[in-house]
């Protein structure tokens, strides 16, 4: 990167929740990467929020500023705060601060302008077919396109997503790919590593938000036909969302009884994996799925479904398996294969956290905003 110490970089982020999400977490590595490189950092965020919390806590600049969705006075505030800001790159993180606030990013006189998509265009038709997912869909294309004149690159966090975006009229000059990362995970002395021990058969689990992209009715469907393949066979959710009541109903009308636990949410979402035997990700849409990055680094095989940019990061047949979405018998079968085969769940585990080391870890993600940054700044 060229003369860091010089640099101004300033994200912006406009998630308002006491929560920190994936795409604040991606933003804070980032931000991290570029303190430690001697640039000035500095993040434009909602004041209260967790991102600004957090964001003050690691020593970078916090700017509040309320950037409320639909507000028709967000795309001037966010140029007003960019006039004051002076910035050698702007690098904005979501949808709709990147339509809200691009063009007022490029007349601030900033060497350069990034968004980060975070999410698969194509999600609102996933999640909602028929005529309202795809005129979601075109309108978001649209709002793209246009927010893209004023962007010098649009990084996504997998490929799918950026042949989504090419698809839609995106420039493929302005868009790259940099894959999610992790900081490598670190277990607290006596945490468990397995699930099976003693009297207690194999976990199969799975954490996130209940929510309908993650497709948790078709886990639950799956493991009911687990369980009578594999009748030590035990079932885990952790987490909590719009669905929790819905999903427990189900697993209650399924018959699973006891043997599937719904602990909500965990201060040790990493101790959860880490007892689990196969993780799953049952997903109807998505992009990288961090918690599917975690498992692979602590070593556990995953059975994910073919959506977004999950074929990615399991690879079929070596580090786990990969089936199609909303189909309950082909996940069911897969783990059923892997709970009937410990040499098999050793084998793709190791080659689950080699894929790890070698592709999705923090250093590798910082290191390639760098250079992307750093080739910017040498345009100018």
């Amino acid at each position: 990167m060229r003369a860091p110490s010089s640099a101004r970089i300033v994200f912006v982020d406009n998630y308002p929740h006491a929560s920190v999400g994936g795409g604040e977490q991606h933003l804070l590595l980032v931000a991290d990467g570029c303190k430690a490189a001697g640039a000035d950092t500095q993040v434009v965020c909602t004041p209260g929020s967790g991102l600004a919390a957090l964001a003050e806590e690691r020593g970078h600049v916090v700017v509040p500023l309320d950037m409320r969705a639909r507000s028709a006075s967000t795309p001037s505030r966010i140029a007003g705060a960019f006039s004051e800001l002076h910035p050698s790159i702007v690098h904005f993180h979501g949808f709709y601060v990147t339509a809200a606030g691009a063009k007022g990013a490029t007349a601030s006189g900033a060497c350069a302008v990034l968004t980060t998509v975070h999410n698969m265009p194509s999600a609102p038709a996933s999640l909602r077919p028929g005529v309202r997912g795809r005129v979601e869909v075109a309108m978001r294309d649209a709002i793209t396109r246009r927010a893209a004149r004023h962007l010098d690159r649009v990084v996504c966090v997998v490929d799918a997503a950026r042949v989504e975006l090419e698809a839609a009229g995106v420039p493929a000059g302005k868009l790259v790919t940099i894959h999610n990362g992790i900081p490598t995970p670190v277990l607290e002395r006596g945490e468990v590593q397995t699930g099976e021990s003693g009297s207690l058969g194999p976990l199969v689990g799975s954490v996130g938000r209940f929510e309908p992209l993650k497709g948790y009715p078709y886990f639950i469907e799956a493991a009911a036909l687990v369980s009578k393949r594999v009748p030590g066979a035990r079932f885990r959710l952790v987490g909590d969302g719009s669905l929790h009541d819905e999903l427990e109903e189900r697993a209650a009308t399924a018959g699973l009884g006891e043997r599937i636990s719904f602990p909500g949410w965990s201060s040790t979402p990493l101790a959860e994996i880490a007892a689990m035997d196969v993780y799953v990700a049952s997903s109807v849409t998505d992009t990288t799925n961090l918690t599917v990055v975690e498992a692979m680094a602590l070593g556990k095989p995953a059975v994910v479904t073919r959506v977004g940019g999950l074929p990615e990061v399991v690879a079929d047949g070596v580090t786990g398996y990969v089936v199609p979405p909303r189909d309950a018998e082909a996940l069911a079968a897969r783990i059923t294969q892997l709970l009937e085969d410990p040499d098999a769940r050793r084998r793709m585990g190791e080659a689950a956290r080699a894929r790890f080391l070698e592709r999705f870890t923090a250093e590798r993600m910082v290191d390639e905003h760098l250079a992307l940054y750093g080739s910017l700044l040498a345009c100018e």
